[in-house]
């Protein structure tokens, strides 16, 4: 088996042995300290626009962070198993379990999780003379851009998409998106990243 294609089975394993299954106690995002106390992260009443991470803790204890990572190109959505909620310098860590989008989650069981995969190419470039110009061969370039969550029956869509505030689109960020409406997920072509071209 090709090593891209075993990579992406790996990944999907790890999915599935992490998520499935379990039940969301409480969630938190992972943001940049602006000193402020507007709600950056709150885009609108069902958009939540997170610059860092978004935390699960899980009916079992158990905390995953969710984060915007290089694993297969940058950004594609990473996770890892993390073992206490520490603010770090620079950041503040808030509780959103209460949000009602998230209140009607909580507590239910991940059942499903697909993922949709964005593709690219990819060329080096050298600096001559002030110009960039492309050298070697374009190679291709495949990431998780988005993961579809299903809650017993109620789905959510977390991206590496970053929503200007202008309303538009920017896809392969440093930053995550959570959409709980199967309309903007659409509107955002979340289903199907090769539309985003």
């Amino acid at each position: 088996m090709n090593s891209k294609i075993t990579k992406e089975v790996n990944y999907h394993n790890r999915i599935i042995s992490t998520f499935i299954g379990q039940k969301i106690e409480a969630i938190f995002y992972e943001e940049i300290n602006y000193e402020e106390n507007k709600k950056y992260w709150e885009f609108s009443k069902i958009i939540h626009s997170i610059d860092m991470n978004v935390i699960m803790k899980f009916s079992n204890g158990k905390l995953i962070q969710l984060f915007w990572d290089n694993e297969f190109e940058s950004y594609g959505i990473g996770f890892i198993e993390i073992f206490e909620l520490e603010t770090k310098e620079g950041y503040k860590l808030i509780q959103v379990s209460d949000n009602i989008n998230w209140k009607n989650i909580i507590g239910k069981t991940i059942s499903a999780i697909k993922v949709y995969w964005d593709e690219s190419e990819s060329q080096s470039l050298q600096k001559v003379f002030n110009y960039l110009i492309p050298i070697g061969r374009k190679t291709h370039i495949r990431l998780p851009l988005t993961w579809e969550i299903n809650f017993e029956g109620e789905n959510i869509w977390i991206s590496t998409l970053e929503l200007r505030e202008n309303g538009n689109p920017y896809y392969w960020a440093d930053h995550l998106t959570i959409m709980f409406s199967e309309d903007d997920a659409n509107k955002y072509s979340l289903k199907n990243p090769q539309n985003n071209k």
